[in-house]
């Protein structure tokens, strides 16, 4: 039954993010085992968007760890729960909560010993900027953990990276490429282990920052992005970005202007904005009361899966008693048209 619920879930949050983005690419999947004990570690820039990514482009039954601040307590609690979600806790949360980690950890290494899959962000935050930061030792731990309670076990570690046009706008495009496994088990050590886990947090982070555009270069970053916003760069294509940013020249910036073309589609959009005025009304009200940007997408998703379809719904029921069904299943059938038409045709601006 568990699983049952798990797949619906997953089902309708991939029709949620099918209308939050213009365009969804995964490369890679070929790289993701079909069974036995995984932990999938990726770049983290997109709040709870780019946990939800991975379990709809896989096919495992996937555990996430979430921070702990989003489990409140009854209902939220439970519904988290119910998704395979795991609390962590971090320091800010109390230095005496770190103590129920201890849990945490150990649900990981039962799910792990089972050859189930885990889902992780080493690097410990979100940020929406285009690198690969240090990565913890929370992965490495768990790790370690599961081999020294279970020896005998094979853990593949899946790095993943996330490749956004755009995370604040909408719709932004993705591609998330899945790298080849990495045998964890050849980097610990369970009876000397090293505390300081170089080995393994230096090889998933190389794998990592090649899956990813990342610019390590901090002082001229701001510089490198402007360029590269200015040549209209696509970030999800990995390859063109990457050629892009080894051979840019940040001495001779220049902007380059294109003309911007007119896009047919947008009387439609008009269309589509004015059949949604109070759902988007009220995200218009709820925008500047998010306090980290970072989470501007993971709430436009909430609206996308919630208050938009339970206004259709309302407006094809008061279709449906001032008319009949016909009329009321052509205009539900023109709200999900309209819907596709605008998140698939709609151009951003970096």
């Amino acid at each position: 039954m568990k699983n049952l619920w798990y797949n619906i879930m997953r089902a309708y949050l991939k029709v949620g993010l099918y209308f939050l983005h213009k365009k969804i690419s995964v490369f890679g999947q070929e790289n993701i085992p079909k069974n036995g004990a995984v932990l999938f570690i990726g770049n983290h820039q997109n709040a709870l968007i780019d946990a939800i990514l991975i379990p709809i482009t896989t096919s495992r039954n996937i555990h996430f760890l979430t921070r702990a601040s989003a489990f409140k307590k009854g209902f939220i609690e439970k519904f988290l729960k119910s998704l395979n979600m795991i609390p962590v806790y971090r320091i800010r949360d109390g230095i005496r909560t770190i103590e129920k980690n201890i849990y945490s950890f150990e649900q990981c290494f039962e799910i792990l010993n089972e050859e189930g899959a885990v889902e992780i962000f080493a690097e410990g935050n979100h940020d929406l900027k285009r690198q690969i930061r240090p990565l913890k030792k929370g992965f490495a731990r768990i790790i370690l953990g599961t081999l020294q309670k279970y020896p005998d076990l094979e853990i593949q570690i899946v790095p993943v990276g996330f490749n956004y046009d755009s995370h604040l706008n909408f719709p932004s495009s993705v591609s998330i490429h899945y790298g080849k496994p990495i045998l964890a088990n050849d980097f610990i050590d369970t009876k000397n282990p090293d505390v300081r886990f170089s080995k393994i947090i230096n090889k998933v982070s190389l794998a990592l920052k090649e899956l990813t555009l990342n610019i390590e270069d901090s002082n001229n970053y701001d510089k490198i992005i402007a360029k590269l916003n200015a040549l209209k760069v696509n970030y999800t294509n990995l390859d063109e970005v990457n050629k892009m940013v080894e051979n840019i020249e940040l001495d001779t910036f220049e902007i380059i202007s294109k003309k911007r073309n007119f896009n047919w589609f947008t009387p439609i959009h008009l269309i589509a904005k004015l059949n949604s005025i109070f759902p988007l009304l009220i995200w218009k009200y709820l925008k500047p009361s998010i306090s980290d940007i970072v989470f501007t997408n993971t709430f436009r998703f909430a609206l996308i899966t919630t208050l938009f379809p339970l206004f259709y719904l309302i407006q094809t029921a008061i279709v449906y008693y001032f008319f009949n069904l016909k009329y009321a299943l052509i205009y539900l059938v023109s709200c999900i048209l309209l819907g596709v038409i605008s998140t698939k045709t709609i151009t951003i601006n970096l």
